[in-house]
């Protein structure tokens, strides 16, 4: 910006038209920091040497200033250099490509040279194997930014990108799982480190025989060789993962790392601090043997954590007294030996599982994931604090259930094959929050800008069991006025879920062929806003599923 401002030139934003789009919007190949950072200014969301650009300066600001989706910030930025900035000649070049592989190859050609990208990046821009996307897709989820679809709009990026904590937007990232427990550092994830490892965990997880960490290996597995043909490795691992399936793969590992968050949240301590007597970070390796200790025991055996305490005691300090080799390279037979070891420490603490289906117990990343999902896609998104009224005399919140089912129709009605989710037991301040403490006596667990309170209080008011609850749940929806198919949808996929100490109804959507009713009304969502569809409006939305 103070380029822009004291008119200096400033490189070019590449964008691409591709055959993959068939509406307007542009594909960004290069500047989405510069594009961002033009964009955040001039809509207040920071200032340059104190000052704010002035939202009355040009149409388009002025605009959504009345309309009050931008907050005027002081102090206002002089008129005549606002103007000045909205009349820079922003270099920009469009290209069109027919063949979409080209879009990642002139990606990959231009982060060749100047500053140079991670070894990490350069290995994921452009690769489209079933094992890249799984780990991108893990990553994404650990992280916390992940997104409910591969494309996102570049006024959305912001909400789930990774941030500073003086920045009040964004995930900070301090709060990412990597470094809040002294896995990697700060700048290891910014520099793709965490995917890095993801990937090293992965390619570990689905074969058959111990594998080492290499560099060239990694490349390989991205599709990325010395002839730039595809190598032995990279179709191995690519038929390894697809003999697993990506999403399996992908529940596995959120699995197994649930169940470590689980054993960090009862221990108190962070994973540096319970494996080492003297923190040290960060501790990729030690991580990765803990990781794969624990995949071992939840994944290939079916295991459960049957006792914390024990848990916690086996792995404490462990990280003292453990030889992890050192280098660039990891061996096989060095990774082996140490996961089996931490095996035999721990596996006293676990015992057979009686889960008919245990993948239905990955709630933990995946809870976290749609609340951050919310941010970007607010349509598809509801939350309620819980089915009862928060009166001094509670009761079941009739028009609160009505309101429940109604959306649904209206998350339903966003198109054909639309996801959407309402997560019951979630409040969205911190006066709810605080309403329901002094009722129930419940305190939230915070995530993000969500306080989770569960449900278990409201069953334990009405006095009856949570299964009771759920069933009570599943009846009334049963019998509601929701059109079918999508009635039967929603209560073939009512989840009751455990988030940490919390326990979380989750009503699942899906858009079906036609659009769905409540009663004799269609309804729709319009960001986070419920509204009726007006008989003039039908046939927009018809349109919606004819297309």
């Amino acid at each position: 910006m103070d380029s822009i401002i004291r008119g200096f030139p400033v490189p070019i934003v590449l964008l691409a038209e591709t055959a993959r789009r068939e509406d307007n919007f542009l594909e960004i190949i290069d500047g989405m920091q510069r594009l961002d950072a033009i964009v955040s200014f001039i809509s207040n969301k920071y200032s340059v040497e104190g000052h704010y650009f002035d939202l009355n300066a040009i149409a388009v600001s002025k605009s959504l200033l009345d309309k009050g989706e931008l907050t005027q910030r002081e102090p206002i930025m002089e008129r005549g250099q606002c103007v000045r900035i909205a009349s820079y000649p922003l270099p920009l070049s469009i290209y069109e490509f027919a063949d979409d592989n080209a879009v990642d190859t002139v990606f990959r050609r231009i982060n060749s040279g100047g500053r140079q990208l991670s070894r990490q990046e350069l290995r994921s821009a452009g690769s489209t194997g079933a094992f890249a996307t799984a780990v991108r897709r893990i990553s994404a989820k650990v992280r916390g930014d992940d997104s409910a679809n591969d494309i996102l709009r570049l006024n959305e990026m912001q909400a789930i990108s990774i941030t500073n904590k003086d920045l009040d937007y964004g995930i900070a990232i301090e709060d990412v799982f990597w470094v809040k427990h002294g896995v990697l550092s700060r700048d290891n994830v910014r520099q793709s480190r965490d995917e890095e490892l993801v990937a090293d965990l992965l390619a570990y997880m689905i074969n058959d025989d111990p594998v080492p960490s290499r560099t060239e290996y990694l490349d390989e597995y991205f599709g990325i060789s010395p002839d730039e043909q595809e190598s032995d490795r990279y179709k191995m691992i690519e038929q390894l993962i697809e003999k697993r399936s990506p999403s399996l793969a992908v529940n596995d590992f959120q699995r197994t790392l649930d169940q470590i968050k689980l054993t960090l949240d009862s221990s108190g301590q962070t994973f540096t601090q319970l494996i080492f007597s003297n923190p040290v970070a960060p501790s990729p390796r030690y991580f990765q043997v803990v990781f794969l200790a624990f995949h071992d025991l939840v994944v290939k055996k079916n295991y459960e954590i049957s006792d914390y305490s024990a848990l916690i005691s086996g792995l404490k300090n462990f990280g003292d007294t453990f030889n992890i080799q050192e280098g660039g390279r990891w061996g096989a037979e060095n990774r082996q030996r140490n996961v089996d070891s931490v095996v035999g420490i721990i596996q006293k603490a676990f015992t057979a599982s009686s889960t008919i289906d245990p993948a239905q117990i990955h709630w933990v990343t995946q809870f976290e994931n749609l609340l951050q999902q919310s941010y970007t896609e607010q349509a598809a998104y509801d939350f309620k604090q819980g089915f009862l009224t928060l009166e001094n005399s509670p009761k079941f919140d009739e028009d609160s259930f009505t309101k429940i089912l109604k959306t649904c129709a209206g998350i339903a009605n966003i198109s054909p094959g639309h996801k959407g989710y309402i997560l019951v037991g979630v409040a969205e301040n911190e006066g709810t929050a605080e309403r329901i403490k002094i009722l129930f006596g419940e305190q939230p667990r915070i995530y993000s800008r969500f306080y989770i309170g569960g449900v278990e209080h409201e069953a334990n008011f009405l006095k009856k069991s949570l299964d009771d609850l759920f069933i009570d749940v599943v009846n009334r929806v049963s019998n509601s006025d929701i059109s079918e198919p999508l009635r039967s949808y929603i209560t073939a996929h009512l989840k009751c879920v455990r988030y940490y100490d919390k326990t979380v109804f989750v009503f699942q959507i899906c858009g079906q062929e036609n659009p769905s009713l409540y009663g004799s009304q269609y309804f729709e969502r319009c960001g986070p806003q419920l509204k009726e569809v007006a008989p003039e409006d039908f046939a927009n939305l018809f349109a919606r599923y004819k297309a």
